[in-house]
């Protein structure tokens, strides 16, 4: 298993923003925090869709992908500009609307189904057989994991002792992990990967050393609610992560708000989930702490009730 992640740099590096990092102390602890919530998109996922649709464009005649919605609004993003025009998006009942709204105005033809992502990507492969269209999976895929892992070239011109680092199906984190891995200056840094109490099969399958699959509820962290992750992520992340915790959905709240107030950004609560984990004390440290803020596509009235303290 080879992942070239300078070379996908070199090849995605003009279609993606190098995102800024900004830092402030929680606690005894200096964080900075990777904002790629204002990259392309709202999200971190351009990087892996282009790199994916860049090394198949030529045999591309159409591409279909599942989502909860960020990876969906990237793969649209990618197939427009890269001049592919069939494209269709699958995401679960429970997508924020504004993820719905983007994936449409980026020209996608919505399809609504799946009470969680796992069923949505179960419709889109259905659908990529029978139309014959590029199958362009969100994290089980070497190619989207490599795109992915573009984030930790950028990541390399900062100095930090522990990476937070959300997981849902791991593309990022593999990517990631295995960038800094990769390079002698960061091979040392602790990662740790976060995911929400509500969506905890990564945290099993971590922690017993093996895939468990368990049926995730309701969270805000929709971007990272799913059943399991792939055997392919699992397999990197064994190897490379050295620990992984749980958020609880107030501390994702918290989160949110704070992000808000003191960094002055708009997160979304999958891209929220390693504030939350500082905050609710689950990584203590004196070091110097890099959180991956993955994501800033939040529905306006559910942002509005975080940080007026409504119900959602």
């Amino acid at each position: 298993m080879h992942l070239d992640i300078p070379s996908a740099y070199e090849r995605v590096r003009k279609y993606v923003r190098k995102t800024p990092v900004i830092s402030a102390e929680i606690g005894t602890a200096r964080v900075f925090f990777k904002l790629e919530n204002l990259q392309y998109t709202g999200s971190f996922k351009v990087r892996g869709a282009f790199n994916k649709i860049i090394k198949h464009k030529s045999r591309v005649k159409g591409v279909i992908a599942a989502s909860a919605g960020n990876h969906a609004q990237a793969v649209a993003r990618a197939a427009r500009i890269l001049g592919i025009d069939k494209v269709k998006i699958v995401v679960p009942r429970s997508a924020p609307e504004i993820k719905k709204r983007n994936i449409k105005l980026l020209g996608a033809q919505l399809i609504v189904e799946g009470s969680h992502l796992n069923e949505s990507l179960k419709v889109a492969n259905e659908i990529a057989l029978s139309e014959r269209m590029t199958f362009v999976h969100p994290y089980d895929d070497l190619e989207i994991i490599e795109g992915q892992g573009t984030l930790g070239i950028e990541l390399m011109n900062y100095d930090f002792d522990y990476l937070l680092i959300p997981v849902g199906g791991g593309g990022l984190a593999s990517g990631v992990c295995t960038a800094l891995r990769q390079f002698s200056t960061h091979s040392s840094v602790r990662i740790i990967g976060v995911v929400a109490r509500s969506a905890p099969s990564f945290f099993y399958s971590f922690k017993q050393g093996k895939m468990v699959a368990v049926e995730p509820k309701d969270t805000i962290a929709d971007g990272i609610r799913l059943k399991s992750p792939s055997e392919l992520t699992f397999s990197i992340l064994s190897r490379c992560m050295d620990d992984v915790v749980m958020v609880d959905e107030s501390a994702i709240r918290s989160a949110i708000s704070w992000a808000y107030y003191h960094l002055g950004q708009v997160v979304e609560g999958a891209g929220a989930v390693g504030i939350g984990a500082l905050l609710q004390g689950k990584v203590t440290t004196n070091g110097r702490v890099m959180v991956v803020v993955t994501g800033g596509n939040i529905d306006e009235r559910t942002l509005d009730a975080i940080l007026d303290g409504s119900p959602i």
